[in-house]
């Protein structure tokens, strides 16, 4: 089974660059405008972009591809903040795999999800993966999946 939220990705990172345009469009247009009521207009507009532009980075949006091969669970995914890290990947055989959590986080604005394997020295977590981008069935989907390998109840 292979599950990708590209399309919901393009159409975030899309989100950014054009609320990005139209601010800067309207800073510029404002300076053109009447003086007495640029710098009100400029400060409304630039509270407005910063409103937009941090809630979507609170919920840390990521583009993700879930595998389920045969003896491996491959998480990838890559930040979709305009200051993004490179491509992350969690590769977990099968029979190491241990567990997952769920946990909200931000207010509620944002599901992490934390994977677990069976190691040498014990449990090891990996970072938590933001699931804010993917859909309602997506999201249900790779959880199903991963509880099908769990070897503990999330």
């Amino acid at each position: 089974m292979t599950l990708s939220n590209q399309s919901r990705a393009a159409n975030i990172k899309l989100f950014y660059y054009i609320i990005t345009f139209v601010y800067l469009g309207l800073t510029v247009l404002t300076v053109y405008q009447n003086p007495a009521h640029m710098n009100l207009l400029i400060a409304g507009l630039f509270v407005i972009y910063v409103l937009l532009i941090g809630l979507n980075l609170v919920r840390e949006y990521n583009f993700i591809i879930y595998k389920d091969t045969d003896d491996k669970i491959i998480m990838r995914y890559y930040p979709l903040h305009p200051f993004h890290d490179k491509f992350k990947s969690i590769e977990i055989s099968k029979q190491t795999f241990s567990h997952f959590e769920l946990k909200k986080r931000s207010m509620g604005l944002r599901e992490d999800l934390f994977l677990y394997q069976i190691s040498a020295k014990g449990l090891a977590k990996y970072p938590g993966i933001s699931l804010s981008a993917l859909s309602k069935n997506q999201k249900t989907e790779i959880l199903n999946s991963l509880l099908k390998y769990s070897k503990k109840e999330s």
